[in-house]
């Protein structure tokens, strides 16, 4: 059953009765001139259209519905026609220490091996907000599994000590749909209803803006995800030049608007860390027909190797679809994806053949040895490298860093390397809040009844999750939103 809010109509505006909204430290006169301004924090003089006694909380993603499910009587407003955000589409991967499925397995873990791991994990040391999220990660995985969810442990990722990937048996659609399941009665959900802006009065939050007109709140949850869908905000915080990156995958209507960092600007509300992208790397950093990077067919395999400065391989190359594989990249100074002429053109599409152009990011050479040298890499490394995995492909040895053979799908031809792109696939800053959720203004100061969670606010915390982030972060966002609807139930 869904708690249905009563609304009440706006007097005419010259009965008044509400103060004027004030932006943090904006001058009364500028608030006026923005009065009719279409901007996030619009001075509004009359009562709102409605009044919700209980918090308000925008976006039904994960972090989402974890606060409100704390909550209790709350007001969720989703954007989109169904709830759960980009990770309804999604794997629905969890970071997890101290579990049961890792004790089952004979992997022994905890929040003290995974502070120890952290900055090679994440390019940072540990914040006392990651020791945090690290010592809840098994409350996160028992109350879950206290909803039906069942969980597997996925493949190592290189640099870690342990398994700690969780994977739901049920995928992120699955994830999703039980939190959703667990709102309890108070909770109303009203999607295709986008929150257009935040209100202010006297420097306190006082409600949302929608399309069909604004909502009065003196609670206010941001969980409308992060900015990744934005390819402006992107460049902007990374500097990635025109065609060497590209978005992540979009969800129809399902977007991470960068919609808080709008919010953020018209408000002057803090921001942090927002360079921390969390990024995957299959692809070429050459623009193709379409002018953005080079997209590798998913179908051609895995048709390369990666060397460093020394020239030998450092990780397993299937870990192509992970950010931590992205932070080594982004560590070593020197790395190429290392394969022939003839696997890339059977991996790139036709459209974009004609603009696979030998430069600074594609080089190829008459051998292995000529082409270490033109890399800057230790050409007699690279050799014995290459000759390694021709054994591996064959079959006559197995690989070092645990790669299966048959994903070796080099062709044989002309060596060359290629700089690899980036995919844009999550950010871990974003709103500056502090430890429990509170946003913070320009100035470093808590914004009265402000909240924000999940990759809004960078994964929970912006800096949490290092200068590259973590695989199956979905575990932070969740527990942020926990996290912060226990400190709005406890009060100041």
């Amino acid at each position: 059953m869904l708690l249905v809010l009563s609304a009440c109509v706006a007097p005419d505006a010259d009965t008044g009765g509400l103060a004027l909204p004030i932006l943090p430290d904006a001058p009364v006169g500028e608030v006026r001139a923005a009065e009719d301004a279409s901007t996030s924090a619009t001075a509004i003089r009359t009562l709102p259209e409605q009044w919700s006694d209980v918090p308000i909380v925008i976006g039904a993603g994960p972090s989402g519905l974890t606060a409100a499910m704390d909550l209790g009587d709350t007001l969720v407003l989703e954007a989109a026609d169904v709830v759960g955000g980009r990770a309804r589409y999604a794997g629905g991967f969890l970071f997890l220490v101290g579990t049961e499925e890792q004790a089952a397995l004979g992997i022994e873990d905890g929040p003290a091996l995974a502070e120890a791991d952290w900055e090679a994990l994440t390019g940072a040391p540990p914040t006392d907000a990651t020791r945090a999220f690290l010592a809840a990660t098994d409350g996160v995985r028992d109350r879950l599994v206290g909803m039906g969810l069942t969980f597997t442990l996925q493949r190592p990722s290189p640099a870690s000590r342990a398994l700690r990937e969780h994977g739901p048996t049920t995928s992120g659609r699955g994830l999703v749909d039980a939190l959703a399941a667990n709102l309890p009665a108070g909770v109303e959900v009203r999607v295709s209803t986008p929150v257009r802006g935040l209100v202010f009065v006297d420097g306190a939050v006082a409600g949302v803006r929608t399309d069909d007109g604004w909502i009065g709140a003196d609670t206010v949850v941001i969980a409308s995800g992060g900015f990744m869908d934005r390819a402006d905000l992107v460049q902007l915080h990374t500097g990635w030049s025109d065609g060497g990156w590209r978005m992540g995958t979009t969800y129809g209507d399902v977007a991470a608007d960068g919609s808080a960092l709008d919010w953020a600007a018209d408000a002057r509300l803090g921001t942090a860390n927002l360079g921390a992208i969390g990024t995957y790397r299959d692809l070429l950093a050459l623009p193709g027909a379409d002018g953005t990077a080079i997209q590798l067919a998913s179908s051609a395999g895995l048709p390369w190797v990666w060397v460093d400065t020394t020239g030998t391989r450092f990780i397993d190359e299937s870990a192509t679809w992970s950010v931590l594989l992205s932070g080594f990249v982004q560590a070593r100074s020197n790395v190429w994806a290392v394969t022939t002429r003839e696997s890339i053109e059977a991996a790139v599409s036709e459209a974009d053949l004609p603009f696979l152009v030998e430069g600074d990011g594609w080089r190829c050479a008459d051998d292995w040895e000529a082409l270490g040298t033109d890399l800057g890499v230790d050409a007699a490394a690279l050799v014995e490298t290459m000759a390694t995995v021709d054994t591996i492909r064959a079959r006559t040895a197995f690989d070092a860093l645990g790669r299966p053979s048959t994903s070796f799908s080099m062709r044989a031809g002309t060596p060359c390397a290629f700089r690899p792109g980036s995919v844009a696939a999550k950010n871990f800053g974003g709103l500056a809040v502090d430890d429990d959720g509170r946003v913070l203004d320009a100035a470093g100061a808590v914004v009265p009844g402000l909240w924000a969670v999940g990759e809004a606010a960078g994964m929970g915390v912006p800096g949490m999750g290092g200068a590259w982030g973590f695989d199956g972060s979905l575990s932070a966002v969740l527990w942020s939103g926990w996290r912060t609807a226990a400190a709005i139930r406890t009060g100041p």
